[in-house]
């Protein structure tokens, strides 16, 4: 969208956000005129000619109708509000996006890529690859000077991944045949739900991993 669009956009909106807070206003005025008038009217006037039953009746059903009025134009006015401040709109843009993050992602007979950070002295960087069970189902060497990494799918016995399940990644880093580092490994996975915590989004991923969308730093369109 082009700065002109948006300007447009934010001038039309400030038009109809005046036009709602002067409608109200007007109403709100008529409400105390009308209440001053019935007040005056009721005060002053003559106990051997009181109002007609019916035209006083008419009169407080007007006043019933501006009331109402003033109160829908006040409830029209926080609905406007939300819908501008886009309260509701920015959640649901994050849902079907795919998020970085350090839970698990389901394995879709494609490799899977994995973020990972290693020891700058490491020997060796391994990848370590949890079923949903939490049981190693697979090992892989890394290349340490490197960040990034495909999961090609293939367990520890030789067999390829089920399609569809959830798997997550650590890598060690390795040091004369000892573990010195152990980091989760970073995945693509799919934002199912978001909601507000202390005024901040957080996203929820089908596996149950959370995380504030503050805390996002890779974001994708999801792939078909």
């Amino acid at each position: 969208m082009d700065s002109v669009s948006t300007l447009s956009q934010a001038s039309a909106g400030f038009a109809r956000s005046t036009e709602t807070n002067t409608a109200a206003a007007d109403a709100s005025s008529d409400f105390e005129t009308f209440l001053t008038l019935l007040t005056a009217q009721l005060r002053n006037q003559d106990p051997l000619k009181p109002v007609e039953s019916t035209e006083f009746v008419a009169q407080l059903a007007s006043f019933s109708a501006v009331e109402q009025q003033v109160q829908s134009n006040t409830k029209l006015e926080n609905i406007l509000e939300a819908l501008a401040s886009g309260a509701t709109g920015g959640l649901s843009q994050w849902i079907g996006q795919e998020v970085r993050n350090p839970g698990s992602a389901p394995y879709e007979n494609t490799p899977l890529d994995v973020l990972y950070l290693s020891h700058t002295d490491a020997d060796r960087v391994e990848l370590v690859v949890f079923d949903a069970d939490d049981n190693i189902v697979a090992h892989e060497n890394l290349d340490k000077e490197a960040s990034n990494a495909q999961w090609s799918g293939i367990l520890e016995d030789g067999t390829r991944a089920t399609e569809g399940t959830f798997y997550r990644f650590e890598t060690n880093s390795i040091i004369d045949g000892e573990v010195v580092a152990s980091v989760p490994g970073l995945v693509f996975s799919t934002v199912e739900e978001v909601r507000k915590f202390e005024g901040q989004p957080v996203l929820y991923f089908a596996d149950g991993t959370q995380m504030f969308a503050s805390d996002v730093e890779a974001i994708r369109t999801p792939q078909i």
